[in-house]
């Protein structure tokens, strides 16, 4: 018995060995392969019409787009920094892809994450997320993925709330969302769209948290308003906008300022009001 357990013993201690060599040989041989082919080599992609490549997959299409974006996702994950060209190809990959199939969500996110973040080609990946959500009508995920792209890195808040506004209506968005949209929308100068859009936020949830949560963001719009109206006049008054929104009530424009439900003073700062 005893000599049983010892023999059992060793042949553990040697299957763990042999396993570990196996996955140390492996792991370096996969480094190896990225050092020695990805630093050479670069990746290129068929300038096909996205037409003609659909005739020519026939009722392989849906195998031939994981097939390029796997090849484009493949090439990036190696240790190498990519050129402008690679990124292009890149596009090329992913545009083809798309064309195959318009409702594969990977390749949606792999062009948010390679295009816009990685490879800085913003509106390439708008271009291409806008093929995403023109087919997944059902899914908010493209929508807010172009809502983000167009606030974060273009700076261009009006199309960002529009995409957002639109992401923030379908099934599985999170309630955050419609209030994001609205921040956006006020921020680029449209606040009465942003409060139109939450009213119609509130008439379709049953929820009552969401409902009060709605409630009070659409409520500090609406002071928001009456403040913008209210440097509106000041600057047709004075020829220059307010220092503080003091002014308008020591110049006589407002009675008072309008309170805050978030219970925070509101702030005139860099012609924008926050809350």
């Amino acid at each position: 018995m005893l000599r049983f357990q010892k023999t059992k013993i060793i042949f553990t201690i040697v299957t763990v060995f042999l396993v570990f060599f196996v996955y140390v040989y492996s792991l370096h041989n996969v480094n190896q392969y990225l050092e020695n082919t990805r630093s050479h080599e670069r990746i290129e992609a068929s300038a096909v019409p996205p037409a003609l490549l659909k005739v020519a997959a026939g009722e392989f299409k849906g195998l031939m787009a994981d097939y390029l974006l796997l090849k484009g996702v493949s090439f990036l994950g190696g240790r190498h920094e990519t050129t402008e060209r690679d990124m292009n190809a890149i596009h090329t990959l992913f545009k083809q892809s798309l064309a195959l199939d318009p409702y594969f969500l990977q390749t949606c996110y792999f062009t948010q994450a390679y295009l816009a973040w990685h490879g800085e080609k913003y509106k390439d990946a708008i271009e291409l997320l806008k093929i995403s959500n023109n087919h997944r009508s059902w899914d908010w995920q493209p929508a807010f993925f172009i809502g983000f792209d167009y606030h974060y890195f273009l700076n261009d808040n009006i199309k960002a709330s529009k995409y957002l506004m639109e992401a923030a209506k379908k099934p599985g968005a999170s309630p955050f969302l419609a209030n994001l949209a609205a921040r956006l929308s006020q921020k680029g100068g449209q606040t009465e769209a942003a409060i139109a859009f939450l009213k119609s936020m509130r008439l379709q949830t049953k929820d009552e948290l969401v409902k009060e949560q709605l409630n009070k963001r659409i409520k500090a719009l609406e002071e928001v308003k009456i403040l913008e109206k209210g440097i509106a006049r000041y600057k047709e008054k004075f020829s220059r906008p307010p220092q503080s929104l003091d002014d308008l009530v020591n110049s006589g424009i407002l009675s008072g300022l309008p309170e805050n439900p978030y219970g925070k003073r509101f702030v005139f700062k860099d012609g924008e009001i926050e809350f």
